[in-house]
């Protein structure tokens, strides 16, 4: 059974047989996909040069098994240029993708949130707002438990101008000494950020969160970008 024609991003791809390419990737209506790209890997194939990361495409696949077969695909919309370490950082969210989605399950919304945060990444802004605005939305669209709103324990609703402690599987308490303040909870809420603080704390819980779910497993993406956080563009991972 082939597939309609459906918007997608590429995740990642690697050499298969001779000339062949596997490739996941990020589709608007089906979730992450894994494909056979055949014979794409030969001088005059034809869509050499056009399975490559952060360029929207339109394709189509068959196949009922878990890896399908790539029938078609066309560029979409402008390609997602990112400048400089960006790149990585692009790299970082399709590494989280691969590790988080199942195969198949549809999650219109991580595609649009992927899709912004692109979008995003594209200027030579700070950029930290938008990875933790998609790290958020990525757990919230998956079922983590990421509570923002009210204190675990009182279920009052999370006041700025105070200090709490998160844990990880149900959420703020109220805590003098606490790592987190209510104003970031808030901020990450409700997608807005006005300091550096802000960030700084965002950062820190985000990773605890994400690696909380993770199990162990190590984002090669995340190494890479530690490596050149001398560099002023992304210091956010």
């Amino acid at each position: 059974m082939s597939s309609g024609l459906q918007a997608c991003f590429l995740l990642h791809h690697k050499p298969y047989q001779e000339s062949s390419v596997l490739i996941d990737v990020l589709t608007q209506n089906s979730g992450k996909i894994s494909l056979i790209a055949k014979g794409v890997r030969q001088q005059k194939a034809k869509y050499l040069g056009l399975l490559r990361p952060f360029l929207p495409l339109n394709i189509s696949y068959s196949g009922a098994g878990e890896l399908k077969l790539l029938n078609h695909a066309e560029a979409g919309n402008a390609e997602m240029i990112l400048p400089g370490i960006n790149t990585y950082c692009g790299f970082y969210l399709n590494e989280l993708i691969r590790y988080f989605l199942q195969p198949g399950e549809p999650y219109p919304d991580i595609f649009l949130a992927y899709f912004t945060c692109l979008q995003q990444l594209k200027t030579k802004q700070p950029i930290e707002a938008a990875l933790r605005n998609f790290e958020v939305q990525l757990m919230q669209a998956l079922g983590y438990e990421l509570q923002l709103q009210y204190d675990c324990l009182s279920h009052k609703p999370i006041k700025p101008d105070l200090n709490y402690h998160f844990d990880l599987e149900q959420g703020p308490r109220f805590f003098q000494q606490g790592k987190i303040s209510g104003a970031t909870l808030i901020a990450m809420h409700q997608g807005h950020y006005t300091n550096q603080r802000q960030l700084n704390e965002a950062k820190w819980l985000m990773r605890q969160v994400i690696d909380f779910h993770l199990q162990g497993k190590i984002l090669q993406s995340r190494r890479l970008i530690s490596k050149l956080q001398q560099r002023p563009v992304c210091k956010s991972n």
